[in-house]
C-alpha cells in the first residue's frame, strides 16, 4: 500500500512518508436550496462563497453533522476508494473539499514534495473525470471520480493574485445557479499513487474499465503521421471531425487527414474510452497568414491596455511574416499588413510627450523619474524588452533608420538603468527591489541586438554581448531559485513559478545557440527543464498537451473571469523554444517532440477563419475575476475557448517560431 489513512483519519503517502493533505480537515462543500450565490459580496479569486461542513473521523468513518454526510475509505489497489453520501434533501451544491498539499503551502515539506494540479480531464458526457497531480520528486497522484458527478472546481489563493492552488472541490452537483442537474446525493472517487502519466493511463483503464489513448505529438500538417498509444482493451478506433464520426481499425500510426480538430476515441463493446484531440493544418504558411490577417486593432483597443509586451505581440509576428513571405502576398495584402504595423510604430516612436501613450510609447527624452527611451510611465521592463524586438524587426523590414535609433536607445536605457553589475535585471518598486532577469526572457532582445550590431556599432555590440554574458552567469549561479514579479507573500513559501523556471532555461540556451556554446549552461538548462516537466500539462487535448501550467492570467485575459487554467497560454512558448534550442544544441530528439507539442498548444487555438485565442481553459467554474460583487459574475459554465478573441498575445507563437521555419 502507498496511500493509506490512519486511525486519526490522516491520508498518508508511504512513498514520501508525508500527508497528501495540508492540516485542514476534509470537509463537505455545499450550498442550500435557499441560498442565492448570485447576489452580494464575494471573496477574491472565487465566484461565490459556499458553506463548509467539517468531516470528523470517528471509528472507521468520517461524519459531517450539518449535511448528514458520511464518508468512508476502503483499500483500492495501492490507494483508497472514497464513498461520500448525504441524507439531507435541502442541498444545491454538494461535494468534498480536498485541501491537498499544493505547492507553496507553508510547512508542506518543500516544493519538491508538494503537488501541482497538472492535468485535469473531463469527457464530454462527464463519465470520465480525472486529475493527474505531479510532484517534482515524481511521487505523483491520480484522483478519479467514479460514477455520476457534475465536475470540479479549483479554489485559487486569495493572496498574490491567485498564484497558488489551495483546494480541489469534487462536486456531485454544482449550485443551481449554473443550471445543471441537481439532486445527486453521493460521490465516489479514488486516490492512487502513480509514477508517470503512462502509469496514470494504465490505472485509469482499470478504474473505468474502458480504453484510453495518448500520443507522441498532438498535431501537424495534413499527411503527417503521429503515433497513438492504447491503454486497456479495445475493439476499434472512432475518428470524429466536425460532428461526423467513423469507425477505423486501430493502427499505432495515425495519418492526419483533416484541417482543424479531430477527436479520436477507442471503443470497447458499446463503451467509449478517454479521448484525445489532434489538430491538423494545410501548411504553416497558410496558418500563419490566416492568423496575421485576422488581427483586428479595434479588438486590442477594446479589450486590452495595449502594452508593448502582452498585447502587441502581433506586430513582431507580422513583421517576420512579411520579411519571410512577402513574395507570396499580393500588393493589397502587403499594404494591409504594413499599415497595421506602421500605425503602432507611430505610437511607439511618438516624440510629443502630450501625445505619448502609457505602456506603449518609448519616449526619447527623460520624463518623471524615467530616463530617455523608457516606456512612457512604465516600470514594466518586459514592455521595453518587447519594444526593442518590434523596433529591430521594423528596421530590418522597413529600413527606416529611426527604428534602429529607438531600438538602440531602448537597449541602452535598459542596460544603464535596470541591469546591475552582477548581470541581473532589477526593478525598484519603492518598497521592494525585484529580480526581473527571467520575466519574459530579456536575454532574447539583448542577444539579438548584440548579433545585429556586430558590423554596425562594434562597441555597442560588445556591450550587449557583455550584458548577455553577465546575465547568463547570474542565472547559472542563481541556482534553483525562480523569482517572478510581485508574487511575494508571508502566507506561503517562496514561489516556484512556471515562467521563471522555463525562462531561466531558455535564457541559458539562447545564449548558447546565438553567442557561445557553453556546456555548463547546457547542463544547467537540462537540469531546469527536467524539474520543469512537473509544470508541463500531460492531458491529451491538443491545446493542453505540452502546455505550461499557468492560471492567473485569466483574470486579465480571455473573458477576464479567472483564475482558471489557461492551457496553451502564449508563455508556454518559452518552454517550447527552450526544448527546440536544446534539441538543436544536443540533437536530443526527445526535446524536439516536446517542442513540437509546446508550439502545437498555441497553433491549435487558431480557428479556420484565422480567429486566434490566447487561452484554453478546462475550468468549468473559473475564479470570478477581480470584482468583489457576485452580481458581476457570469454564473455560466465557461467555454473551453473564451468568448473574447485575442489579437495580441496569441500571436507570440509566430514571433518566436518564425526564425525556425
Amino acid at each position: 500500500m502507498n496511500i493509506i489513512f490512519d486511525k486519526n483519519g490522516t491520508i498518508f503517502d508511504t512513498r514520501t512518508n508525508r500527508e497528501i493533505l495540508d492540516k485542514t480537515p476534509l470537509s463537505v462543500c455545499y450550498t442550500l436550496n435557499t441560498d442565492d450565490i448570485t447576489k452580494g459580496k464575494k471573496p477574491p479569486q472565487t465566484p461565490y462563497a459556499d458553506r463548509r461542513d467539517d468531516l470528523i473521523f470517528m471509528g472507521d468513518k468520517w461524519y459531517a453533522t450539518n449535511t448528514k454526510t458520511t464518508l468512508t475509505a476502503t483499500t483500492y489497489k495501492n490507494g483508497l476508494l472514497f464513498h461520500m453520501e448525504t441524507k439531507a434533501n435541502n442541498l444545491s451544491e454538494f461535494g468534498i473539499n480536498l485541501p491537498l498539499n499544493f505547492m507553496g503551502k507553508l510547512n508542506g515539506g518543500g516544493w519538491k514534495n508538494q503537488y501541482l494540479f497538472n492535468s485535469p480531464y473531463m469527457s464530454r458526457n462527464k463519465d470520465i473525470i480525472y486529475f493527474y497531480l505531479t510532484s517534482p520528486c515524481e511521487n505523483n497522484l491520480l484522483i478519479a471520480i467514479k460514477g455520476v458527478a457534475q465536475g470540479w472546481k479549483m479554489d485559487y489563493s486569495p493572496f498574490s493574485w491567485g498564484h497558488y492552488f489551495v483546494n480541489l472541490k469534487l462536486l456531485a452537483t454544482y449550485d443551481k445557479a449554473y443550471n445543471t442537474p441537481q439532486g445527486r446525493q453521493s460521490l465516489e472517487f479514488v486516490v492512487l499513487p502513480v509514477d508517470s502519466f503512462n502509469s496514470c493511463l494504465k490505472e485509469l483503464a482499470n478504474v473505468y474499465d474502458v480504453p484510453f489513448l495518448d500520443y507522441n505529438i498532438s498535431g501537424g500538417k495534413i499527411g503527417d503521421e503521429i503515433e497513438i498509444y492504447p491503454y486497456g482493451e479495445y475493439d476499434a478506433l472512432i475518428e470524429e471531425h466536425k460532428g461526423q464520426a467513423r469507425e477505423l481499425q486501430f493502427s499505432q500510426k495515425y495519418k492526419i487527414k483533416h484541417e482543424g480538430e479531430v477527436r479520436l476515441t477507442l471503443k470497447k463493446g458499446d463503451k467509449l474510452g478517454g479521448d484525445v484531440t489532434v489538430y491538423g493544418y494545410n501548411s504553416l504558411f497558410e496558418l500563419y497568414k490566416k492568423s496575421m490577417n485576422s488581427v483586428d486593432l479595434d479588438i486590442i483597443k477594446k479589450h486590452t491596455d495595449g502594452n508593448l509586451c502582452e498585447h502587441q505581440c502581433w506586430a513582431g509576428a507580422t513583421l517576420r511574416f512579411l520579411s519571410k513571405y512577402k513574395d507570396k502576398l499580393s500588393c493589397e495584402e502587403i499594404t494591409a499588413l504594413e499599415s497595421k504595423v506602421l500605425s503602432l510604430l507611430d505610437i511607439i516612436t511618438e516624440e510629443n510627450e502630450e501625445k505619448a501613450t502609457e505602456h506603449c510609447t518609448i519616449l526619447n527624452k527623460p520624463h518623471l523619474n524615467f530616463p530617455a527611451y523608457n516606456v512612457y510611465k512604465s516600470q514594466r521592463v518586459q514592455e521595453l524588452f518587447f519594444g526593442i524586438t518590434i523596433l529591430l524587426d521594423a528596421y530590418k523590414y522597413f529600413r527606416n533608420k529611426k527604428y534602429l535609433i529607438y531600438a538602440k536607445g531602448a537597449t541602452e536605457c535598459l542596460l544603464s538603468h535596470y541591469q546591475k553589475d552582477d548581470g541581473h535585471i532589477e526593478v525598484d518598486w519603492g518598497n521592494s527591489k525585484e529580480d526581473y532577469t527571467t520575466v519574459c526572457c530579456p536575454m532574447i532582445p539583448i542577444v539579438d541586438m548584440a548579433v545585429y550590431f556586430i558590423d554596425i556599432d562594434k562597441d555597442f555590440s560588445n556591450r550587449c554581448f557583455n550584458s548577455a554574458y553577465k546575465m547568463a552567469e547570474f542565472l547559472f549561479n542563481r541556482g534553483l531559485s525562480f523569482p517572478t514579479e510581485g508574487a511575494k507573500s508571508s502566507l506561503v513559501e517562496e514561489e516556484m513559478e512556471d515562467g521563471s523556471i522555463s525562462c531561466t532555461a531558455l535564457c541559458l540556451l539562447y545564449y548558447c545557440k546565438y553567442v557561445s556554446k557553453e556546456e555548463k549552461y547546457i547542463k544547467k538548462a537540462k537540469e531546469i527543464l527536467d524539474i520543469h516537466n512537473s509544470w508541463v500539462i500531460k492531458t491529451p487535448i491538443c491545446q493542453m498537451h505540452g502546455s505550461s501550467l499557468r492560471w492567473w492570467e485569466t483574470q486579465w485575459e480571455g473573458d477576464a473571469d479567472g483564475p482558471a487554467i489557461c492551457a496553451g497560454h502564449a508563455w508556454s512558448i518559452w518552454r517550447a523554444e527552450a526544448d527546440l534550442l536544446y534539441y538543436l544544441l544536443t540533437n536530443d530528439k526527445c526535446h524536439l517532440t516536446k517542442a513540437t507539442n509546446g508550439f502545437m498548444t498555441n497553433l491549435s487555438k487558431i480557428r479556420e477563419n484565422g480567429v486566434t485565442y490566447a487561452i484554453y481553459s478546462p475550468d468549468e467554474i473559473p475564479g470570478g475575476g477581480f470584482s468583489d460583487k457576485a452580481e458581476h459574475v457570469r454564473f455560466e459554465i465557461a467555454p473551453r475557448l473564451p468568448n473574447t478573441p485575442d489579437c495580441g498575445l496569441s500571436r507570440y507563437v509566430w514571433l518566436r517560431i518564425a526564425n525556425y521555419l
